[in-house]
């Protein structure tokens, strides 16, 4: 269930909306010149514009200007009717949730001004500043955040600047003793000096000379960078390089040239005149500057009165809760076949991130995985969803009802479809979404006054509803307003004690110097993943590139810190579009959304074509707009030379346009009334230019606007931070996080103690292959002591072949005789022409998964497994085979818990969590679950014979179980030899899931589901029916006991 904050954002124009009926005046030039008498206005002119505001000085000295006239026209547009803040023509304000609502505005020249300069500035401020040798001299530098170690060469990322733009480039140097002194000295910053010195007593022979032509090859090479770097989170990065400037020496004008500029820019009285001295000081210091985009404002509203009604905002909350069953599931694409290439690779391995994420000597970002078609009839009749299928499934029938309700407006004359209950619960396609604990709502309140509003008489125009935090549009906010900041913090830790076992990290990163405008954000969360920026944070809290480890368990990509030894869960907290940012950047954003759906809300996904599409609401909340797509060919004269209103009434008219509507491009809208001339010409000019247009409804008339300020009423837009009440789920295969000791070796060469063979061949003759050689070929190897353990799985890359290890710890010529006897026993297979190839590999030990400290001991039980498999699957004919093979995995897994002493309990509660995880993996639909269950009621009998030793014989399953008894004789003498084994609850799962592997032919993952659900089902059963023989054996001894003493 999702609950509000007791807090939200309002956001609001700078101008009441009342102020674009006056800019209808026909003498519209006149008009906005006396308008812009206000010197406030002026000044939200230039900020948004100095270029602009340079036409307009001379446009009052007489230059008459018509292009210009209309670009002041559309900037006065947007700062009375769009509430997105931008510079002083929109603002924000934090406001309460109460009793009742109410919200009325102080003049807009009490409101707050958080000027500051423009972050390229800033950056080109730095650069300058650290370019002076004296000064340059005093700093500290660090490694690059961006450096890792790829075999013998380190690999990082840096830029060339072009017009002022970082265009960003993977690069490496080969490592040396040298290279790794100056690292080692840099870690926690060092002087120029200090590195100088470190290569100098690194090796005898070094000069100076040297030492300096090598250090200044690092700096111009970016692999070492300065204490200066921007830093996008904490104090403001320009506060703290006037203070750092100001605790060094030789630095000429420049800290009292800096203090000026902040002393400026902090003046809330500052106008365009002290723009312009900024702009010069900036000027004496870097002489190749302009005025564009030099000063970067925010605007934060002040208010009388800030509240809302919390019955209404509950009201709004129980109505889009509603509304999640509309949600659907939307494929993160790139990190699905990020996934996939991963456990292609790496299996379950853990490796470092940037060694994932390299293009070269990783897998990069993307990739496809093959499919299998077997018999398997332990899966037959259950469609999984997959991230194609899915969509599909849920757009068609979302499609279908859109086509129906679009057909019944058109026909009827209709402009808006009214949502029912019964409308969503048709249109659901999943169980209850998992969202994310933090969320945010975004929407404009419409009503006619706070008292009608809070008697029920109003409408929400919903934006939007998404996560995965509250703070995701309010970020860049908090700077400017500490009340915000301090309620976005408290948000934010109660999000992170919700899985108190990881970490939080916000990710820090500079794409661009510019774009520091918006990411810049206070501190907000206790630890930071840092990538190619500064970081405020103390070091101990700073995750870099280096320290991140990756795996893929179950399909979900794991995350872990090394010297944290904690699964870290990255976070942005602020709006910025990073699909376009480097993979590392794109690929920590975009891992916030892994375990959750889009955004909620309604999409359109009928085909194109369609001019009219009508509003949407369910109750009170609006999902969709009314939309018209415009078309140069609607409008026949548009070049005949006619009036604007001439022009656009026959369409106007024909499609029941409103008066008011929008002209929506992107994010961007503009106000258009389609009854006055300016604003049409406006309309009109931008269809002659683009071909088409998107016109909306604009809702948020002088008659809907509630929020009252002096000089009218204001249209709003609410981001109402929410959380949801359902416990995030648990994933038992997100909390491995054992320590590992390094003295165990991970790999393992051709010509080692392990051997490790690739046969590839399709699943059958895999099949073929097991029973008639490798069972006896291994059975004689260990009875010879050729081998003293070895063990196999299936596996597709994307090929289906075999894997099979082979092990002896004290002969390291073991290999040759018996890859000798390998390829002999090969040449005696049935299916020799039907494997078409055979390769060896390095064996890289899955040591995350396993535990260095229960790595050999796992390696042992693989062994024993393999040996029981390969026996059962001698037994094993392909015309009923598949179903005994089904029901032996049963027992099987049923077997191997009782071998690391489960209680029928303990097997009740651990099948649950890893049936809940498979279950969430396959998609977590209403219908598979459906399926599923009937699955079971269709081979309940089955299973509970299966699970039942007396029935063995019945069965005509002795021979196999006693295979498995075999095994579980193995591993209870091991595990006594190894002593007690607190690992089992996080290496179990990983056991059951090889012999799977090994047992099952082919879809192993979604047969796994299946059995799972089976075994589910079953303890669950099972438990029920001794608690109630419990309870009855309890109320017999009571009744005894009354009897007894009644005698």
């Amino acid at each position: 269930m999702i609950k509000a904050e007791n807090f939200y954002v309002v956001r609001t124009p700078l101008l009441p909306v009342d102020t674009t009926g006056s800019l209808a005046h026909p003498h519209l030039a006149q008009h906005i010149r006396q308008l812009l008498q206000q010197p406030f206005l002026r000044e939200a002119i230039y900020i948004a514009s100095p270029e602009l505001y340079q036409e307009l000085e001379k446009w009052e000295q007489g230059y008459e200007d018509d292009k210009m006239v209309y670009s002041l026209y559309r900037y006065l547009l947007r700062m009375s009717s769009r509430s997105t803040p931008y510079g002083l023509f929109a603002g924000c304000a934090t406001g309460a949730v109460s009793e009742r609502s109410g919200i009325r505005l102080l003049p807009y020249q009490q409101h707050i001004k958080q000027s500051r300069l423009d972050m390229n500035y800033v950056a080109e401020l730095v650069t300058a500043f650290t370019a002076i040798p004296e000064v340059r001299e005093q700093l500290r530098f660090y490694p690059n955040n961006s450096l890792y170690k790829s075999g013998s060469r380190y690999r990082y990322a840096a830029y060339q600047l072009t017009n002022k733009f970082r265009h960003y480039f993977l690069t490496a140097v080969n490592a040396s003793d040298y290279l790794d002194a100056v690292l080692d000295r840099a870690a926690h910053g060092a002087t120029l000096k200090d590195i100088r010195n470190s290569l100098i007593n690194e090796a005898a022979g070094i000069t100076e000379a040297d030492a300096d032509d090598f250090t200044e090859e690092l700096l111009h090479s970016q692999l070492l960078v300065s204490e200066l770097e921007p830093t996008v989170t904490g104090e403001q990065f320009f506060k703290r390089f006037l203070e750092r400037a100001a605790t060094l020496q030789h630095t000429g004008d420049w800290p009292s040239v800096l203090g000026q500029i902040q002393s400026l820019l902090q003046d809330q009285q500052s106008s365009i005149g002290e723009y312009r001295l900024v702009h010069s000081l900036v000027k004496s210091l870097v002489p190749d500057t302009s005025e564009k985009d030099l000063i970067q404002t925010d605007l934060f509203v002040t208010a009388v009165q800030n509240t809302l009604s919390r019955t209404v905002v509950n009201d709004i909350i129980s109505q889009v809760e509603r509304l999640r069953k509309l949600m659907r599931h939307r494929p993160h694409t790139d990190l699905e076949n990020f996934s996939q290439a991963f456990s292609r690779r790496y299996e379950e391995q853990e490796v470092p991130l940037a060694l994932a994420l390299d293009p070269e000597a990783g897998i990069g970002y993307g990739s496809h995985l093959g499919h299998h078609t077997d018999h398997t009839p332990l899966a037959d009749n259950i469609m999984i969803a997959g991230a194609d299928t899915a969509t599909g499934r849920s757009t068609s029938k979302l499609q279908r009802f859109q086509q129906q309700q679009l057909y019944r407006c058109l026909q009827d004359n209709h402009t808006e479809i009214l949502l029912t209950d019964a409308d969503l619960d048709a249109l659901q396609e999943k169980e209850t979404p998992i969202l994310p604990y933090s969320m945010y709502l975004m929407g404009s309140l419409l009503g006619a006054s706070a008292a009608s509003i809070d008697a029920g008489d109003y409408l929400f125009e919903m934006n939007g509803c998404a996560g995965p935090s509250a703070a995701n549009l309010l970020g860049r906010f908090c700077h400017g307003d500490e009340q915000l900041a301090a309620q976005v913090k408290a948000c934010l830790d109660r999000e992170a004690a919700q899985e108190p076992d990881k970490i939080f990290a916000e990710v820090v990163h500079l794409p661009e110097a510019r774009t520091g405008n918006i990411l810049m954000r206070p501190q907000l969360r206790n630890y930071e993943i840092v990538y190619l920026a500064n970081s405020q944070v103390p070091e101990d809290h700073q995750l870099p590139l280096s320290d991140l480890m990756i795996s893929v368990q179950r399909g979900r990509i794991i995350l872990r810190s090394r010297k944290l030894n904690k699964i870290v869960v990255p976070r942005m907290s602020t709006a910025h579009n990073y699909r376009n940012g480097l993979p590392v950047y794109k690929f920590l954003c975009e891992l916030q959304y892994q375990d959750f759906l889009g955004n909620l809300g309604w999409d359109w996904l009928l085909p194109g074509g369609e001019t009219f599409f009508p509003r949407v609401r369910y109750r009170n909340i609006i999902l969709a707009k009314c939309t018209w797509k415009l078309d140069k060919k609607d409008l026949p004269d548009l070049d005949s030379g006619k009036s604007s209103l001439a022009i656009f009434q026959p369409f106007k008219t024909k499609w029941q346009l409103p008066s008011h509507v929008v002209i929506v491009e992107g994010d961007n809208e503009l106000l258009i009334d389609t009854s006055q001339e300016a604003a049409l010409q406006l309309l009109l000019r931008q269809l002659r230019k683009s071909g088409t247009l998107t016109i909306q409804e604009f809702l948020s008339t002088t008659e809907n606007c509630w929020i009252e300020g002096p000089d009218g009423r204001h249209t709003n837009q609410f981001i109402i931070p929410v959380h949801d009440t359902v416990p995030v789920p648990k994933d038992i295969t997100a909390t491995d996080t054992r320590p590992v000791v390094s003295s165990l070796q991970r790999q393992f060469m051709p010509g080692s103690e392990w051997l490790y063979l690739k046969v590839y061949c399709g699943t059958r003759t895999a099949e073929d292959f097991l029973k008639e050689t490798l069972q006896p070929l291994a059975q004689q190897l260990m009875e010879a002591s050729l081998i003293d353990k070895w063990f196999f799985i299936r596996y597709t890359d994307p090929d289906h072949h075999l894997r099979i290890r082979f092990h002896h710890g004290t002969r390291p010529d073991f290999w040759k005789t018996v890859l000798e006897r390998f390829y002999a026993a090969i040449q005696d297979f049935s299916g020799k022409a039907l494997i078409y190839r055979i390769q060896t590999d390095t064996y890289e030990r899955e040591t995350e998964r396993y535990g260095k400290t229960t790595m050999e001991f796992s390696e042992t039980i693989f062994c024993y497994d393999s040996e029981a498999v390969v026996q059962t699957t001698g037994l094993l004919d392909e015309e009923q085979g598949e179903d005994y093979r089904w029901q032996l995995a049963l027992r099987g897994t049923d077997m191997l818990l009782q071998d690391f002493g489960y209680s029928p309990d303990d097997k009740t509660a651990f099948m649950e969590k890893i049936q809940q995880g498979f279950f969430r993996e396959f998609g977590g639909e209403k219908t598979l679950l459906h399926q599923l269950n009937d699955k079971y009621r269709k081979e309940m009998r089955k299973v509970q014979s299966i699970l039942n030793p007396h029935d063995d014989e019945r069965n005509g399953v002795e021979e196999a179980v006693t295979f498995f008894r075999q095994r579980s004789e193995k591993i209870r003498q091991l595990l006594h030899q190894h002593g007690p084994l607190p690992e089992k609850a996080a290496l179990l799962p990983s056991y059951i899931h090889m012999f799977l592997n090994r047992l099952f032919l082919a879809n192993q993952r979604k047969q796994e589901l299946v059995l799972y659900h089976f075994l589910s089902k079953y303890y669950a059963s099972q438990s029920a029916i001794r608690k109630q023989q419990t309870t009855t054996g309890s109320i017999h001894h009571i009744k005894s006991i009354q009897y007894e003493k009644e005698k």
